[in-house]
Parts: C-alpha cells; structure tokens; sequence
C-alpha cells in the first residue's frame, strides 16, 4: 500500500511540474555553491536550506528526490508541493488531484472545502490553520512541522516556537535537524542564524556534516512510519 501510495505522488509531482511550466515562469531552483566553505560558510546556505527540505519531503512520502526537484524547476512552489504530498499520504488520496484542484481553486482552504471528506487525518493544526484562513506558507510550515513532530520528534513547544518567529517550511526543517543533531533545541539554532551569529551551514559544519550528505542523513534520522 505504501509503495502504491508514494508511486501516486510521484506520478503527480510529474503532473504538477507539466502543469506548472504552463501557469508560471520556470524557477531555476539551481545553486551554484553547493560545497561547504569555511572561508565562506554563508555561500551553501540556499542551497542548504532547499536539499535539506526536498530531502525529507522525498524520505517522508517516499518520492524520488529527483521528481520534486522536477517539479520546482518546472515553477511548482515548495509550498504547494508540501501541502499536496502531506495531505494525500495522510488522507490516502491523489496528490496529483489535489494540485489540479489548486490551480483552478483560491487557496487551498477551497480546495479541501470543496473535496469534502474528515479532515481530522491532517491533524488538528493543519486543520485550525485552514478554518483560519492560512496562506501557503503557513500551511507548509504546519505540513513540515507535522512530519518532523511524528518522524524526527522534535517536540511540539519547538515547532510551535518557530512558526512563532515567522520561521518558513525550509527554515522549520533545517532547524529542527540541526538541533536534533547539535542536542539543541531548534528555536535556538533559529535564533543564531537570524542574530547573525552562526549561519546555517556554519552550524551543521559543527556536527561533522556538510550539505551534500544531506540525502543520505536525513532519511538515517528518521523513526519509520507509524511507530
């Protein structure tokens, strides 16, 4: 069933990337400092921030990293790609619907309106943020927070922290693995790199890591689904 499932979402993050080169401008969604510097630590930070994103979304709903990063350089928002695959893994539907249904739709909020359905297998959150009226960002934010709360644990007051600093999808990631690798806790990390005080590649250097082995120690950080 899971395999089944995550061929699905692949197959829609293809015919979201279709899609999007239609609706909008291509986004390159390339980086050119992918290496650690010490020199220069700040230079791998985008990049950083975006591989360690895609990576657990890919480990997460069991996607190859290859179609998401498709789908971003064919102008599809990481946001829309959180939501979508967050939503049909946890409610077992079409990712590839749901995105469909976004492109014709307001927002998202419409979009689940309009489906109908419970709504409840999107956590409590996620749903209060709909009835709300969140945009995208704050949705992806609670998609991510979700998942490292159930696959990373990071522990809810640490996540609640982020979103409460304005933290976005990619910096709620990055954080939550630094300080779980550092035995930080992530609203800390957060705050370092918004001072100024140590940026984001600087302090994953601090662990021994550097961003490319970001694909292979994020899916080794994680608890297998549902346990």
């Amino acid at each position: 069933m899971r395999a089944r499932t995550a061929a699905l979402l692949s197959a829609a993050l293809i015919l979201s990337a279709a899609s999007g080169a239609q609706a909008a401008a291509p986004s390159c969604h390339c980086f050119r400092d992918r290496e650690y510097d010490p020199a220069n630590p700040e230079k791998s930070d985008e990049y950083l921030l975006a591989t360690a994103s895609n990576t657990l979304l890919s480990a997460a709903c069991g996607l190859p990293k290859r179609d998401i990063v498709q789908a971003r350089m064919s102008g599809t928002s990481g946001e829309d790609l959180w939501i979508s695959s967050y939503a049909a893994q946890r409610q077992g539907t079409d990712a590839g619907r749901l995105m469909k249904a976004r492109g014709t739709a307001l927002s998202w909020r419409e979009v689940f309106q309009s489906r109908g359905g419970p709504l409840e297998p999107l956590g409590a959150r996620f749903v209060a943020a709909l009835a709300g009226g969140a945009g995208d960002v704050a949705l992806a934010r609670i998609a991510a927070a979700e998942t490292l709360a159930a696959r990373l644990l990071t522990p809810w007051p640490e996540l609640d922290g982020l979103a409460a600093r304005g933290a976005t999808h990619q910096e709620t990631v990055l954080a939550a693995l630094i300080g779980a690798w550092s035995s930080r806790p992530s609203p800390e990390v957060y705050d370092d790199v918004k001072a100024g005080k140590s940026g984001w590649s600087r302090q994953l250097a601090a662990q021994g890591r550097v961003p490319k082995q970001m694909e292979a120690e994020i899916p080794k950080a994680l608890r297998p689904p549902g346990r």
